[in-house]
């Protein structure tokens, strides 16, 4: 157990240290070119990933860890995104032995169609804290274009994160058996 703690924490690390690479590069290049509107959202990409490929009971925490770090990049805060990732990771956990990675294809739907799922959870907790309509509806046209990003690159950070996190064949660490 000690062990398998240990392997966690260092992978974790290295993970948040990619994120803070994306996030930063994210923030410095994207105004230069005259974005400066849109926001790739990596974090969301890397707990997709810990929530589609890992099977551990730390997972809130590990959510709870990439959107703190995340909100040092952002005004949003931490609060929204982390209750979305942790909402999603249940969902993901219902349907993970449906799901194979076996193609960039499926990688890519999959990647969307659970971003769907958390702007539509960010979305509703901003109404119910009592966020303006233009600004929910501004929020899903962003997502649009920020979304079919991540989607994109989802399978080549994702290959990345497996040599990290050292995912068996079937792309699930944890699986004792």
């Amino acid at each position: 157990m000690n062990s398998q703690l240990k392997h966690l924490i260092t992978r974790m690390f290295v993970t948040i240290l990619i994120l803070i690479v994306l996030e930063t590069l994210a923030s410095s290049l994207f105004p230069m070119f005259g974005m400066i509107r849109y926001r790739v959202p990596f974090n969301v990409l890397i707990v997709l990933y810990i929530t589609f490929k890992l099977r551990t009971p730390w997972i809130p925490v590990m959510v709870l860890t990439i959107q703190w770090i995340h909100s040092f990049y952002t005004v949003e805060g931490w609060e929204i995104g982390t209750i979305a990732g942790v909402f999603v990771a249940i969902v993901v956990s219902y349907v993970k032995d449906l799901m194979h990675f076996s193609s960039s294809a499926i990688t890519i739907f999959l990647t969307q169609l659970f971003q769907c799922v958390w702007l539509a959870i960010v979305i509703g907790l901003l109404a119910l804290k009592g966020a303006e309509n233009f600004y929910l509806v501004d929020k899903f046209w962003r997502f649009i274009p920020e979304s079919l990003i991540i989607s994109l690159l989802s399978p080549f950070l994702f290959s990345i994160l497996d040599k990290i996190w050292a995912s068996n064949e079937r792309g699930m660490l944890g699986d004792e058996g």
